[in-house]
């Protein structure tokens, strides 16, 4: 059987560790109710595609118009990916959420959490992977719920992983630390929310006509 080609844009390395990983660990729930193995099923590369990313608290609105962008650039049929942190205080104003990411980057880890430390340390880590047609962008959405660290703990720097703590992690370890104990990249992605929100897009792939995924 041929593989469906996954076009994921995305140029951090951490990215594609971790897409990699769930693409051949993963079980996916196909059309006729039965689980299969998402590498039987398909095959990821990941371009080398400039995506516009508009500054916006919502995250799928954001992911919507990287998508586009992504396609305008390839061509093709793509995925993109952006995440970010809700503020259970502000939930329903979605903050900072497609904030996030210029909030860190300005600020650096220590600065993010004393930035955000007056709402409370409750948080909502939130993916959203986008899959671009040409035609139509659809979007799938993943949570985990958890808390943000005192401070900033673990080596993986990889965005806020070494801040979120989520709350089913064993001993209250952050993503990172998560991630360093061992199998600890497995044990992390079995929480994350990217992992749900790419898991979604994956068995809407398998459902749709294949028409639509070139090989």
């Amino acid at each position: 059987m041929e593989k469906i080609k996954i076009r994921y844009a995305t140029r951090s390395k951490f990215k594609h560790e971790e897409v990699k990983r769930v693409i051949a660990s993963e079980l996916l729930v196909n059309p006729h109710g039965a689980e299969v193995s998402a590498a039987d099923y398909f095959e990821v590369e990941f371009p080398p595609v400039a995506t516009d990313e508009p500054l916006e608290r919502n995250l799928e609105t954001m992911v919507r118009h990287k998508a586009i962008s992504a396609y305008k650039g390839l061509l093709e049929p793509c995925i993109v990916e952006h995440a970010g942190l809700i503020l259970n205080r502000y939930a329903e104003q979605n903050y900072p959420g497609g904030l996030t990411q210029p909030m860190w980057d300005a600020l650096d880890a220590k600065g993010f959490l004393k930035s955000v430390s007056w709402a409370g340390p409750n948080v909502t880590a939130r993916a959203v992977v986008g899959y671009c047609d040409g035609m139509n962008v659809f979007t799938f959405v993943g949570e985990t719920q958890g808390k943000l660290s005192a401070s900033p703990r673990g080596e993986r720097e990889f965005y806020w992983d070494t801040v979120f703590i989520p709350l089913d992690a064993p001993e209250g370890l952050t993503y990172a630390e998560i991630s360093a104990g061992e199998n600890g990249l497995a044990e992390k992605i079995k929480l994350s929310q990217s992992k749900k929100a790419m898991v979604q897009c994956l068995e809407f792939m398998l459902k749709k006509d294949p028409i639509m995924f070139p090989r």
